[in-house]
């Protein structure tokens, strides 16, 4: 009887462990599939870059597709917008969600750019702070021209779908630079300001499906 409670035992200490490892409601409880989620991310935005028969508007509107579907854009703006997020309208709110809607994904494709994406390569992963279980995934990006560079995603795990919810690279935090930015714009030039500035940075291809629904 002892020996069958020892092993019954020994059992409920394994089970957590191995929900770990293949699966979890967190990112951190499923270090497998974040990384598999960038590493397919990686992939298929490779594939759309490197595909010559696209059109500018296409490429666009494929590298859209792909981080639309994998980016948390909610969670993100309202990070960026920090605590001035609590202090605007339901309509300030709606504008500005519209608005930045179209940014992160122009900020995405631009910092990419800037980079010379080429490939890349996962080099571990490291728990984010707070109780969101979210999950650093560690890059080594190989670049078209220069030395790699390390690329840090923050990625949530939600309802069994990953997304991410940050960026870092080289020592730039995208949700805290861009936070600065924004609080800078709001104090110089009000909310307004910030709507009318937002919408002057996303220079989106012509032709493409976002600039069509404006």
């Amino acid at each position: 009887m002892k020996r069958l409670f020892a092993l019954f035992t020994l059992f409920l200490m394994t089970v957590p462990s191995a929900q770990a490892q293949d699966g979890g409601d967190r990112a951190v409880d499923d270090v497998r599939g974040a990384i598999e989620f960038v590493q397919n991310l990686s992939t298929e935005t490779i594939a759309v870059w490197s595909d010559s028969k696209l059109s500018a508007a296409e490429r666009y509107n494929a590298f859209r597709a792909i981080f639309e579907d994998a980016t948390d854009i909610e969670l993100l703006a309202q990070g960026m917008l920090g605590l001035h997020y609590r202090t605007i309208s339901k309509e300030q709110r709606e504008t500005y969600m519209q608005a930045m809607g179209d940014y992160i994904i122009a900020e995405f494709d631009k910092r990419m750019a800037q980079i010379g994406f080429k490939s890349l390569e996962v080099s571990g992963t490291k728990p984010a702070s707070g109780k969101q279980g979210h999950l650093y995934v560690r890059t080594e990006v190989t670049r078209e021209e220069g030395q790699p560079i390390l690329a840090d995603w923050r990625v949530r795990k939600k309802d069994g779908k990953f997304q991410i919810v940050n960026l870092e690279f080289e020592g730039i935090n995208l949700l805290i630079t861009n936070r600065d930015l924004f609080s800078s714009k709001i104090k110089k030039d009000g909310f307004d300001g910030l709507i009318a500035w937002l919408r002057a940075q996303n220079t989106m291809p012509s032709g493409s499906q976002a600039e069509a629904s404006r």
